[in-house]
């Protein structure tokens, strides 16, 4: 089978050819028909980012969309050809050490994920990947959507876990930080399909915060930043017509301005969960958390549950894939797609294609 191979970080994308793998007592094979590509993933496989990436040469890329080729003696009631979301979040099982979480084909995250990783080196990005069963979720009910649309679930599962996680309610308010990227742009779609009277997206690109306001005019008020504290505050509390309920943030740079701006626009028993990748300290006073009793709390990733949720949205409409700016790459152009993909925002990314 055609693979794409990485080496090392910062070694150039190879397309290589590799047997089809055979699945473990718990995997399953994919036939590979699309693969989404991070915005961030050039700064991945360049070295740029400090992730923790599989020992010796492995095969990038996290979720994907396929069907299934074949399954292990320990794997029930998935019959080949049922289209498939493979997920990359895996760890070992058993709760009787420390955590060792992965995301296959891109990044351990704690100092024992290599031992997961060891098992599951390689990701999405060729003819056939090789996932175990707990990843895999199927796609019946939406096999008339094609499969490049259907990676959008990648996007829309992360947030979905931390609207999850900030308890959203329907007719609640809800801020979303970093909603100009690839994830905050499709936790708008989430909040406003689980029932958010209010959805308030923060960014500073308004170009894309008025796309995001076009979804739902009635329920989507967007907010510009301009990086300054106070001023932002003004302007989410403005959006919100009062304060929020909860607020989301899945930003990936730029300072903690956004981040306190968001949280002082939150009534008091407000609800905040961080997703995002901020590096920086976030200097709120003790007193200020108590007094206001709020809760602030980071969560990764979703719930097994999430990836079929999301799917049934999909199947019912409550979600609408036909706003997604989608570029195709073929397998063999998967560097040119990965460079291309750097920096695009809102609901614009790049998949890889096997056929």
């Amino acid at each position: 089978m055609k693979a794409i191979e990485l080496e090392k970080p910062g070694a150039p994308l190879q397309v290589v050819d590799r047997p089809m793998p055979q699945p473990r007592p718990d995997g399953v094979v994919i036939r590979m028909k699309a693969a989404p590509i991070l915005s961030y993933m050039q700064g991945v496989v360049a070295g740029t980012l400090p992730y923790m990436l599989p020992k010796g040469p492995f095969i990038p890329g996290s979720d994907l969309i396929g069907t299934v080729e074949k399954v292990g003696s320990e794997v029930f009631d998935l019959e080949p050809g049922t289209l498939v979301h493979g997920s990359s979040q895996i760890a070992s099982r058993g709760r009787f050490g420390q955590a060792d979480d992965i995301l296959i084909g891109l990044t351990g995250m704690t100092p024992v994920s290599p031992r997961v990783q060891n098992i599951w080196p390689d990701g999405a990005f060729a003819e056939f990947a090789h996932y175990p069963v707990d990843c895999i979720t199927p796609l019946g009910d939406l096999a008339s959507i094609e499969p490049q649309k259907l990676t959008a679930i990648m996007f829309l599962a992360v947030p979905y876990g931390g609207l999850l996680a900030a308890e959203l309610k329907p007719a609640e308010t809800v801020i979303i930080g970093g909603a100009t990227g690839n994830f905050g742009a499709h936790a708008v779609l989430v909040a406003l399909a689980m029932g958010a009277s209010r959805v308030v997206p923060t960014g500073r690109n308004a170009g894309i915060l008025e796309k995001l306001k076009t979804l739902a005019p009635k329920r989507v008020f967007p907010a510009t930043l301009a990086g300054e504290i106070e001023t932002d505050t003004q302007t989410i509390t403005s959006a919100t017509a009062g304060l929020a309920d909860c607020y989301f943030d899945i930003v990936g740079g730029g300072g903690t301005t956004s981040v306190i701006s968001a949280i002082r626009a939150l009534r008091a028993g407000g609800r905040t969960v961080l997703m995002g990748a901020l590096q920086e300290v976030i200097p709120l006073p003790y007193v200020e958390i108590m007094v206001r009793e709020l809760t602030i709390r980071g969560n990764f990733m979703y719930p097994r549950s999430a990836v079929s949720e999301i799917a049934h949205m999909i199947a019912a409409g409550t979600i609408d894939l036909s706003v997604l700016d989608i570029s195709r790459f073929a397998l063999a152009d998967a560097g040119a797609a990965i460079a291309d993909a750097a920096g695009k925002g809102g609901f614009a990314f790049n998949v890889l294609t096997s056929a």
